[in-house]
């Protein structure tokens, strides 16, 4: 019985290590990486372009739902990205039409039907040629084809009752079908102002292009009121809209921040290039490709002081109430007083 038990065990130890090398194991050990990103992470992927400012960082807004809620990985880059030539990017290019409180482009609207619809606009083009801009044809084939529907909503504004924003919200409307089978698009504005994607406030919305705060499109059109507005990201954060050729007035500078939806099932490979203010950023292969070797910046944008616009005007809104408030107490406390030294 005891002379068994060395070979028992020696039997036992040989298995286990056999085990450690079968398919099965293998399959485990490549599909575990995956379930370490955490939303906030930046996963590395994409051949950068120092022209367009395309860094191949792309921030972890879900790890592991899709945009619709499938199984995936939703995606926004993490910084802004410009024209090919480095330049601004326009929703739409309808030349020098301005907008204001006063001319909000009826006339234009009216000549021309469906100037805000994202489907067939300037940036949806340049989102459906992104990837063979960027990406390989393995990060290509990793993208998920997105179809979904907008509801409409209505945001909190800057609290004030500003021409066509009524009850200091602004709305958009709601768009079917407005992705159709699209791999990299824009964000909706539900999706920019969604706190489970760790966008909460202004803040976590300021994004850089070259790393300078500046704004970026949303893919959603403004109600009626403004019949050239679509959202936009403004550079300190807040989210409103703005006119589709970025006319308002002056020009202001607008970029693209391409979002995606990842299938986590190809990827092959993950490693783990820096840790930084608690965000993980992973180099990642996928299925079909080479290994990325890619070098790729692993440093966050300086997000330096910005201002809260929207308690800015609250401030500017309630510091009168309350000094007449302050006023009213202490010409009721001088009367009270008064009396009282009277009765004595």
């Amino acid at each position: 019985m005891s002379a068994k038990k060395p070979v028992s065990l020696f039997l036992l130890v040989f298995l286990v290590f056999l085990s450690l090398f079968s398919p099965a194991a293998c399959l485990t050990e490549a599909a575990a990486p995956a379930s370490q990103i955490r939303t906030g992470d930046i996963l590395c992927f994409g051949t950068p372009d120092p022209v367009s400012a395309f860094d191949g960082k792309w921030l972890v807004l879900d790890p592991s739902h899709t945009s619709t809620g499938e199984d995936g990985i939703f995606l926004v880059s993490l910084n802004l990205v410009g024209s090919e030539t480095g330049g601004s990017l326009l929703y739409k290019d309808i030349g020098d039409v301005s907008v204001s409180f006063s001319d909000r482009g009826e006339a234009y609207a009216a000549a021309h039907p469906g100037v805000l619809n994202y489907p067939g606009s300037d940036i949806q083009q340049w989102c459906l040629s992104f990837p063979e801009r960027y990406l390989s044809d393995a990060e290509q084939q990793a993208l998920l084809p997105t179809y979904k529907s907008d509801p409409p909503i209505a945001i909190t504004g800057f609290g004030i009752p500003l021409p066509g924003v009524s009850a200091g919200t602004v709305d958009f409307d709601g768009v079917d079908n407005i992705l159709n089978g699209d791999t990299v698009f824009l964000l909706s504005t539900e999706e920019a102002v969604n706190p489970a994607y760790g966008l909460k406030d202004s803040r976590s919305r300021v994004a850089t292009y070259k790393g300078t705060p500046e704004g970026w499109w949303l893919r959603s059109p403004h109600i009626p009121t403004f019949p050239l507005d679509v959202g936009f990201v403004y550079a300190f954060g807040s989210v409103m809209d703005f006119p589709v050729n970025a006319r308002f007035v002056a020009n202001l500078n607008s970029y693209a921040r391409p979002a995606c939806n990842l299938d986590a099932s190809r990827i092959t490979g993950m490693e783990k290039l820096a840790e930084v203010r608690g965000r993980t950023f992973w180099r990642v292969s996928f299925e079909g490709g080479e290994t990325n070797l890619t070098e790729y910046d692993t440093t966050l944008p300086e997000i330096g002081f910005m201002l809260d616009i929207q308690a800015l005007v609250w401030l500017v809104l309630l510091a009168p109430v309350l000094i007449l408030c302050a006023l009213i107490f202490l010409i009721v406390w001088l009367v009270r007083r008064r009396k009282r030294r009277k009765a004595s």
